[in-house]
């Protein structure tokens, strides 16, 4: 969990960068784009090994009124790693459907998928803004801490991969083998 602190010093790192982009993005097209939100739900639990408290579903949005559905979610996974680094997944999903004869629904889906590491030390006590304190956690971050930040971003980018991996599997959008 973020520690809850007033004042605190924050590392912030994108999982998937570098190399490339800090985000994933897909589109899909095809039948039953609403059932790519249980399907998410149920790999947030697989992969991420989340608890149903630990996800968060915000700005959630799906409108019914009309023949064509419309729907948009944001989830955020925060997922603790240790005492002072959490894992923070964001997933945004919007989409549309339509009736369709041969599929019950059919319609489009967006998808964008990131991921950051962040660490955290509080800096509220007088102690905690020394300059004693200051080179101690420095040492600490630098010569023990970081190789393990390192293993962290990347079992980050090995689950958003994975997180991917199975929804395009779902999706059956996989690239053809020869």
């Amino acid at each position: 969990m973020p520690v809850f602190a007033r004042t605190k010093l924050m590392i912030h790192e994108d999982c998937l960068a570098p190399p490339g982009a800090p985000f994933i993005t897909m589109s899909y097209a095809g039948p039953n784009p609403q059932n790519i939100y249980t399907e998410m739900k149920k790999l947030f639990a697989t992969i991420f090994n989340a608890e149903e408290r630990e996800l968060q579903e915000r700005d959630f949005s799906w409108d019914k009124s009309s023949p064509n559905e419309k729907f948009s979610v944001k989830f955020e996974l925060i997922r603790d790693m240790d005492t002072f680094s959490f894992m923070q997944i964001i997933i945004d999903l919007s989409g549309e459907t339509k009736p369709s004869r041969e599929f019950g629904k059919e319609g489009t889906a967006n998808i964008r998928i990131e991921g950051r590491l962040r660490t955290e030390y509080p800096q509220d006590t007088i102690f905690q803004r020394s300059l004693i304190y200051e080179w101690f956690r420095v040492f600490y971050h630098r010569f023990i801490y970081e190789e393990t930040r390192k293993r962290f971003k990347d079992q980050c980018r090995e689950m958003i991969n994975q997180f991917h991996y199975q929804l395009k599997s779902f999706l059956n959008i996989l690239p053809k083998s020869s």
